[in-house]
């Protein structure tokens, strides 16, 4: 970075810290039209203006609120308006069980949810209204807890209509209260404070739980941005110190990373990490601003997982990857909050196929965020090519017509409550995987094995199965050749044969627990590397079908892995049928 003046403030691409950050500034500005052209990119740096500074606590919240904040209970509370006049204007004529059940429903779990929560309590005084929500709350509470008596609405229509009545005018009231001016200011933001920006940073300023200034606009303004333009207001010739991360000079050592999760410590009271028990890590004002930017520079779903692509070579590059995958989150996000950021990485790889601007993701620098601790990977160019097939390869939904990519299929499969999480993605185990050059063998097994068990929780078929056992034949190939090693190429072609074989043994048995039986003891044969048994369990069914052995079981025995990959091939049309279930 170059030293600060008072004309403009340069930030240069350094590590993913600082590249996040400066990520994370031009989505900011680029929030607001106002301030499009208050920032400018080079090769490497990107400047902006400082009187950018006056007002960018509002900016920074802005940006969090218009991007993340659809999907928030803030949200879900006023969105129900046009349901509830629609209702109104019908004279509650159609009003049944169902409207009941979704009325209540967003009454508990939103509305009455919400202003009992503690960030309602912390936020409701910057709300400058006479309205006591809580009163009406509790109002509404007691006439939703009449309509719900048993048979009460079908044997006391007139009294449900002037109940229904006073209930939506009072919770039309209620969400006229959360849209003014300043709930939407607030309330969004305090929700996001403790799921998106605190991923990033915690224990300073408005996230710091002994902060005096409940107002988080102000605190934030106060702690990150005014120090700034203190700084480039002062003469900095006699300062004795320097920035240890941009080099600028500093009076004192006050700031440093600690307030940054899993990078920093605090430098007062762990002076036993650094070196001769005498702390030199600490920063300027403006690097500490910069960093308190790295959440609007990730991007996050909202189970507190995050990504970003630490594409160095260009500003331009570095900020065109990771808009991408933050567009592609954002538009899944609201049809599920549980969208992964692997997910938004695959989409925005099969964008940029799509339109010809396609940069190799192989590599380059990838930092995933998850479960409060950070994962750094550098994309191998074997899994970068994987991908890349895995969009290119196309097959057809029978019942809609659609294309999609095989990679686009295993967007939706997953596992319930399995492995310690509440959802298990496919498509997230499989891709990092790749990233860590790893084959896909254990995943395949755990699949095949779980569908075989028809264990509950499992949403994904055999077609989806196929699609990881294909993605793990291109990346053998790939592997390989890149090598240099000579092996057996596997060709997708023989890979459907392969399972058509498996499904054609299924169909032969006239009992469907001996494909079963026989695909459990081919799985633990294929577990323990056993090829001997899994052949001497292939030949006798054969032999008991009276029908030949897959000739490519006998050419590929001496070569583990070729083996395998085709033996799970087998197994998968053992228990299932792809062409039936593509389309679940």
């Amino acid at each position: 970075m170059d030293v600060a003046n008072t004309t403009t403030v340069n930030f240069r691409i350094n590590s993913w810290m600082e590249n996040a950050g400066i990520v994370g500034l031009m989505r900011i500005l680029k929030n607001d039209p106002r301030y499009l052209n208050s920032y400018s990119m080079s090769e490497s740096a990107v400047k902006f203006d400082p009187k950018v500074l006056d007002n960018f606590s509002d900016l920074y919240f802005k940006f969090f609120i218009k991007n993340y904040g659809q999907v928030i209970r803030y949200s879900k509370i006023i969105n129900e308006e046009n349901w509830l006049r629609t209702l109104e204007d019908k004279d509650f004529r159609e009003f049944d069980e169902k409207d009941l059940k979704r009325l209540t429903d967003w009454f508990d779990n939103i509305v009455k949810y919400s202003v009992n929560s503690a960030s309602y309590k912390k936020v409701i005084k910057f709300i400058n209204s006479d309205f006591d929500v809580k009163a009406e709350v509790k109002s509404c509470n007691k006439k939703i807890r009449t309509l719900n008596k048993k048979n009460f609405l079908t044997k006391n229509s007139d009294e449900v209509k002037e109940i229904l009545q006073e209930l939506i005018n009072q919770l039309l009231k209620i969400i006229e209260y959360f849209s003014t001016s300043q709930a939407k200011k607030y309330f969004p933001a305090k929700t996001l404070n403790y799921i998106i920006i605190n991923k990033a940073w915690n224990g300073v300023s408005f996230l710091n739980p002994q902060t005096k200034n409940l107002d988080f606009y102000e605190d934030y303004q106060n702690y990150f941005v005014i120090p700034v333009q203190e700084y480039l207001q002062e003469d900095h010739a006699k300062d004795k110190y320097v920035c240890s991360t941009c080099g600028r000079p500093v009076k004192k050592l006050k700031y440093s990373y600690g307030f940054i999760n899993n990078m920093g410590y605090d430098l007062n009271k762990k002076t036993s990490n650094a070196w001769n028990f005498k702390n030199d890590l600490y920063i300027c004002p403006i690097c500490q601003f910069l960093y308190s930017l790295i959440p609007a520079g990730f991007t996050y779903n909202m189970r507190g997982q995050g990504i970003f692509i630490n594409e160095n070579s260009s500003i331009r590059n570095l900020q065109g990857k990771n808009d991408l995958v933050f567009s592609n989150m954002m538009r899944k996000i609201s049809d599920s909050t549980r969208t992964s950021p692997y997910r938004a990485l695959s989409a925005a790889f099969k964008d940029e196929e799509a339109s010809g601007q396609h940069a190799p993701l192989g590599n380059i620098q990838l930092i995933t965020y998850d479960t409060d601790h950070y994962n750094f990977q550098i994309v191998p160019i074997v899994a970068s090519k994987v991908l890349t097939k895995a969009v290119e390869h196309t097959y057809n939904v029978k019942q809609t017509g659609e294309v999609k990519s095989y990679l686009a299929s295993l967007y939706n499969a997953g596992i319930s409550n399995f492995r310690g999480v509440n959802y298990y993605g496919i498509l997230d185990s499989v891709m990092n995987c790749l990233f860590n050059n790893t084959n896909l063998f254990s995943i395949i097994y755990q699949l095949e094995l779980l569908k075989l068990s028809n264990t509950e929780g499992c949403f994904y078929n055999d077609f989806q199965i196929m699609t990881v056992i294909r993605m793990n034949g291109w990346f053998l190939n790939e592997l390989h050749k890149y090598r240099g090693s000579k092996i057996m190429k596997i060709e997708e072609n023989k890979l459907t044969k392969v399972r058509g074989c498996g499904m054609h043994v299924r169909m032969g048995y006239d009992n469907e627990n001996k494909a079963k039986s026989l695909a459990y003891k081919m799985l633990e044969a294929i577990r323990t590397n056993n090829i001997d048994r899994f052949m001497e369990l292939l030949l006798n069914t054969y032999l008991y079908l009276d029908k030949t052995v897959p000739k490519i079981f006998i050419e590929t025995q001496s070569e583990t892995e070729v083996f395998k990959e085709y033996a799970f091939a087998f197994i998968a049309g053992l228990i299932g049928n792809s062409e039936k279930e593509q389309n679940n």
